[in-house]
């Protein structure tokens, strides 16, 4: 595999693993109970409304110059940017929280949809700080998929016993594992598993 191959490949796994990390909290938002985007596990902790306003002003302002490809001098701290408020809850409802969740993922989602292999070792500054492209994508990706596994356990807890899994079932590895591997290891029916359960649909 050649260097621009491996970039390549980079690439494609990274958008398929971070749509794979949004549809996981797509799934936990879902199960949120009444008044739940509201309601905090703790006296110091976010709740979904302010992991939501964090996550989508995060987007916005580290990838928004990116959004249609690279931008030599691209820097991914916006200076409009209000990072503090990000973490009061602003008391949005349902849907607006809905439309800014949204709104930062595609934002996030395109600018790595345009980058092209060559992009990854370019320069881009977070807060004056040179980062290669790669860098500050592996960056986000543990930023981000951290904040989404705070909003799964956020919404299991409040959900509680009615709370519906978006991972193997408790007891269920050996039929998962069995299914996942009949078929001559493609899944079931014959479907390739990243067809079947493309990303993070389901931890491992």
């Amino acid at each position: 595999m050649t260097p621009a191959d491996l970039a390549a490949h980079y690439l494609t796994d990274v958008r398929e693993r971070m749509r794979g990390v949004k549809r996981l909290g797509d799934g936990a938002l879902a199960q949120l109970p009444e008044g739940g985007w509201h309601t905090p596990l703790g006296p110091d902790g976010n709740s979904a409304a302010v992991l939501v306003q964090h996550l989508s002003g995060n987007m916005h302002s580290r990838w928004g110059a990116l959004r249609h490809g690279y931008r030599t001098g691209a820097e991914g701290e916006h200076p409009g940017r209000n990072r503090d408020a990000e973490f009061e809850d602003a008391g949005r409802t349902e849907a607006e929280l809905r439309v800014h969740w949204e709104a930062g993922w595609a934002v996030f989602l395109a600018a790595l949809d345009h980058l092209e292999p060559d992009d990854l070792t370019r320069n881009l500054t977070i807060r004056g700080e040179t980062h290669t492209v790669v860098q500050a994508v592996q960056r986000q990706m543990a930023h981000y998929s951290g904040h989404v596994y705070q909003l799964v356990l956020l919404a299991k807890t409040l959900r509680g016993t009615d709370w519906q899994t978006l991972s193997i079932p408790r007891g269920g590895s050996a039929a998962f594992n069995a299914e996942r591997m009949g078929a001559g290891g493609r899944g079931p029916q014959g479907v390739p598993e990243a067809e079947h359960d493309p990303g993070l649909t389901r931890s491992r």
